[in-house]
């Protein structure tokens, strides 16, 4: 095959703006969610809303949920890309796309519980809501606890991304441990998230630059 031959099947494969989607999501759906979850004050106390926040910090509680929204979309497509990068070990790159997929609908769907929650500010009868949030409380959805396949899904994706050889050892670990945001949920440390995302970043910059490369390359042909 030609050098030109090799670029217009790569042009046909890797459309430009694909790409460029691609990229952007690398950054900006860890970046998103590092902030969302930095800026969260917990809505809840217990299975019952903690009113006092909802009441004094809810313009805080709104932008955290409006950037978890505007992170899931780029979450989604990160993943996918990085599933992309890897093809060439697309048993594990396979493997590693579902279990983050599943993980990410799961961490949406119980952010989305949350939105009650945060929107009963202002109300001063509290025994209905309070009744309220105990069965938001206890939703009857065993898929709402697996959120922590997102970090199973990203340890696959580093490992199959390592094997394909488009990461090296050390980037293919930051993407894995970039996986951890489950944790910063669980524990309830929002600051977390801020590390984990610049890990997951970091380790992602090599399929970034490639990404942006072919659409270059292929914008030229």
């Amino acid at each position: 095959m030609t050098d030109s031959t090799a670029l217009s099947a790569l042009a046909t494969t890797h459309r430009p703006l694909g790409t460029l989607t691609g990229a952007a999501s690398l950054v900006l759906g860890p970046a998103l969610i590092a902030l969302a979850l930095a800026t969260l004050h917990e809505p809840w106390l217990g299975d019952l809303p903690n009113h006092d926040v909802v009441d004094h910090e809810h313009g805080l509680l709104m932008l955290s949920f409006n950037l978890a929204a505007a992170a899931f979309p780029f979450l989604f497509g990160s993943v996918f890309a990085l599933a992309l990068a890897a093809r060439r070990a697309p048993r594990l790159a396979g493997a590693g796309l579902a279990c983050s997929v599943l993980g990410l609908s799961a961490m949406s769907a119980n952010a989305m519980l949350s939105v009650p929650i945060v929107l009963m500010n202002g109300i001063a009868e509290h025994a209905p809501l309070d009744e309220l949030a105990g069965r938001l409380a206890q939703p009857p959805l065993a898929f709402l606890y697996l959120f922590p396949l997102f970090l199973v899904g990203s340890i696959l994706q580093a490992v199959a991304l390592h094997r394909a050889g488009a990461l090296s050892r050390w980037a293919a670990l930051a993407v894995a441990l970039g996986g951890l945001f489950p944790a910063a949920m669980v524990l309830g440390i929002g600051l977390l998230a801020l590390p984990i995302a610049a890990l997951r970043i970091a380790g992602s910059v090599p399929i970034i630059t490639a990404m942006l490369r072919t659409r270059t390359d292929s914008s030229d042909a």
